[in-house]
């Protein structure tokens, strides 16, 4: 049987009657030969050592990985990065570099070490496998989406299988795979049910174990937004679960902790939040409250531009394009900014208050207006650096999802990556239009002329870096090497 669409995400199951000996109660029954499929193909194919034939599964006991995914549901549905370290558009390479970074003051070597074993057992399957051999496959939620990555697994002894696929990651809607899951947990419950293994988990009674389970709210909202509850509980002067959801922005029976502009916008802080950064954060959920006249079609312009878009990048150049083309700029350059962004109804705030990382916020609600907020950094000082993350600010209101008809984000490296990225390559489009490059290019390479990209730099108003990466990301510049030569040439160049 197939459970999910094998040309998104689905799991394949052939019930197997195993002859071999059976250690523990979760592995008397339900075993199968598992497959998982992704984007059309089957990643559980292997070899298995000395043998030519293929398989087209693993043998392994269902009950243990349906087991994890019940006791991980939580973090699966709200943990959208780690609590402690930035997460990367890969999480194999974010395990890797969590690993070989040094650990913050506020850490020691070892509880830094056990935080990131912490989440990556909530993460990946292989922390599920309980001694079966599965491919490395990590599931990580990203507001609306799923993200889900594969590779090559390492395997102590022998016999084990060599996967075919060698790795790779897709991303689907986040219900898609939700109910994938739910539906693959639903079915393992029900087979051990009929096996008379009612008792061997708690959940296994239960006819949808990932959504009866009471939900754990303080639990919930830790996991989205980095910061133990007691710590905002304390932040916003409330005494139970009811009053700071109330002070949060929640709905009072709302499970979700992300359903807030508040909670979405401390989704992308880093852990440890000053004062001053709290009060930018409760100041733009009041001017999210009060603005008016964001216009939403211009939403669904955007949304729709992207849908033939499989990757960040791709997305935000097709929004932008598009946008451009609705508004009627052609490949001119954006002059005044502020007066762009107060056109489509957003309220542009200079706070001028000194940040270190947080160089931008941006919140919205469905129906009534959007507001940003950019904040003093090293960045944001420079003219073209505030430009950028004004659009990018755009960029987020445009393209980022609505939860319970709420809108957050900010600009720091704790922000999603897939977001981040995609409000970054809007703005570097929409302020760098790669129609007008084309017009004026003389070949490869031609941008690379230091007159030349010195004009880039200034008839469009953006600085070394965000031009030298967006021609070279449209094709414009022949390798990285020119790429960084340009910026390392023009960094400490101010644009007149």
């Amino acid at each position: 049987m197939l459970i999910g669409n094998r040309n998104s995400f689905a799991v394949g199951i052939e019930p197997l009657s195993p002859s071999w000996e059976r250690r523990f109660p979760p592995e008397f029954t339900a075993w199968a030969r598992l497959s998982l499929w992704i984007n059309g193909e089957n990643i559980c194919r292997n070899l298995l050592d000395g043998s030519d034939s293929v398989r087209e599964g693993v043998n392994v006991p269902l009950a243990p990985i349906a087991d994890w995914l019940v006791r991980s549901w939580t973090f699966l549905e709200f943990e959208e990065r780690p609590s402690g370290f930035p997460l990367g558009i890969s999480s194999r390479n974010t395990v890797r570099r969590w690993g070989d970074s040094l650990p913050p003051a506020e850490f020691g070597e070892d509880d830094w070490l056990d935080t990131r074993e912490l989440w990556w057992s909530r993460h990946f399957l292989a922390a599920g496998a309980d001694g079966a051999h599965l491919p490395n496959v990590s599931l990580i939620r990203g507001g609306d989406r799923l993200f889900i990555e594969w590779a090559q697994a390492d395997f102590a002894g022998s016999p084990a299988p060599r996967f075919l696929s060698v790795d790779g990651r897709q991303t689907i809607g986040w219900s898609e795979g939700e109910e994938t899951l739910s539906d693959f947990v639903s079915f393992v419950a029900r087979w051990l049910r009929d096996s008379e293994l009612d008792d061997v988990y708690p959940w296994v009674s239960r006819e949808d174990p990932l959504h009866e389970a009471i939900p754990d709210f303080s639990g919930a909202l830790q996991a989205y937004t980095g910061i133990p509850a007691d710590v905002l509980r304390g932040r916003t002067g409330s005494h139970d679960d009811a009053e700071l959801r109330q002070k949060l922005g929640l709905h009072a029976d709302e499970r979700d902790p992300g359903g807030s502009v508040i909670t979405q916008v401390l989704r992308g802080l880093p852990p440890r939040i000053s004062d001053t950064v709290w009060d930018l954060v409760w100041r733009l959920d009041g001017e999210s409250q009060s603005a008016t006249g964001f216009a939403e079609e211009l939403r669904a312009l955007a949304l729709d531009a992207v849908r033939p878009a499989s990757d960040p990048e791709t997305s935000g150049y097709l929004a932008a394009q598009g946008l451009r083309d609705y508004l009627g700029l052609n490949g001119q350059p954006i002059g005044d900014v502020d007066r762009q962004l107060r056109e489509v109804g957003v309220n542009l705030i200079d706070s001028n208050v000194k940040c270190t990382h947080e160089r931008m916020l941006a919140g919205s609600r469905r129906g009534c207006g959007a507001a940003a907020i950019i904040n003093r950094t090293p960045r944001t000082s420079t003219p073209w650096g505030r430009r950028f993350e004004s659009i990018r600010a755009l960029g987020h209101l445009l393209l980022d999802p609505y939860r319970q008809d709420a809108l957050g984000a900010a600009s720091t490296a704790f922000a999603q990556p897939w977001a981040r990225r995609r409000a970054g390559t809007f703005a570097a489009e929409f302020l760098l239009p790669s129609e007008a490059l084309g017009e004026d290019a003389h070949g490869l390479d031609s941008y690379a002329e230091p007159e030349r990209f010195l004009n880039v730099l200034v008839r469009y108003g953006v600085g070394a870096q965000t031009a030298a990466y967006h021609l070279w990301n449209r094709g414009f510049l022949s390798s990285t090497q020119v790429r960084d030569d340009l910026i390392d040439q023009f960094s400490n160049v101010e644009p007149q």
